[in-house]
């Protein structure tokens, strides 16, 4: 309903799609566990640049399994940049971090990962300091500390990279660009009011929302004035 009305293809509330979704059996919920919803993450941030999760996860290139490292804004969730590697060597996350801070050069983040061996080397501590950052360690056997950047890499995975024929690993770099390039920017996102993580990031947020209620509003005083129109 949000893309359609983004798109200007047409103006219908969400609640009616999903009255119309509802009568012919096509709205599934996913239940959580007891237990998944008493477990929570770390306080959630109230502007961009307040808090970063990074992670590694695997991609299988031409039967080669690669390491796909990113780091996400934890308000926004858009990819703050990324990148396709050969080894797990901590030196390969150093230097994305330094890119990402070169980039936010204000920004005093606080850094949240896993306890894996590249995050806790005296090496990244090191950095993460002159950088002027912070950093903390997810709770163990506790996945939702770092549960939006874990989304993201399963929606990768499934939107994208099992949908993809790799030629090589620079095509895989390619396309993968294009890919976040289009999640940042295109992609609806369900946590974010249906907006984008590039509304969230740049501050659009209320912009955005309130292009819609007009849009909302001026389609009902239409719809109106059509079925008036038509009785008289």
């Amino acid at each position: 309903a949000w893309q359609m009305i983004d798109e200007n293809v047409a103006f219908v509330r969400p609640a009616s799609v999903y009255n119309i979704m509802k009568e012919y059996d096509l709205v599934h919920k996913w239940a959580k566990t007891e237990e998944e919803a008493k477990k929570k993450g770390f306080d959630q941030p109230l502007a961009p640049n307040e808090q970063w999760h990074t992670d590694i996860s695997y991609i299988k290139v031409l039967g080669v399994f690669y390491y796909f490292i990113s780091i996400m804004d934890g308000y926004s969730r858009k990819i703050l940049d990324w990148e396709l590697c050969e080894t797990m060597e901590g030196i390969n996350i150093e230097l994305l971090v330094a890119r990402v801070k070169e980039k936010y050069p204000e920004a005093h983040a606080r850094i949240i990962h896993d306890n894996g061996k590249q995050f806790i080397s005296k090496d990244f501590k090191d950095l993460i300091s002159v950088l002027e950052l912070y950093e903390t360690s997810a709770r163990i056997c506790h996945p939702q500390s770092n549960g939006k950047l874990e989304r993201f890499h399963s929606t990768l995975k499934t939107e994208h990279v099992r949908q993809t024929a790799y030629f090589s690993y620079e095509y895989a770099k390619q396309k993968m660009a294009q890919w976040i390039d289009f999640y940042n920017n295109e992609r609806l996102h369900g946590a974010l009011l249906y907006l984008t993580p590039e509304d969230y990031f740049a501050g659009r947020k209320e912009e955005r929302l309130a292009d819609r209620r007009n849009k909302l509003h001026n389609a009902d005083i239409k719809r109106r004035a059509y079925w008036l129109a038509q009785q008289a």
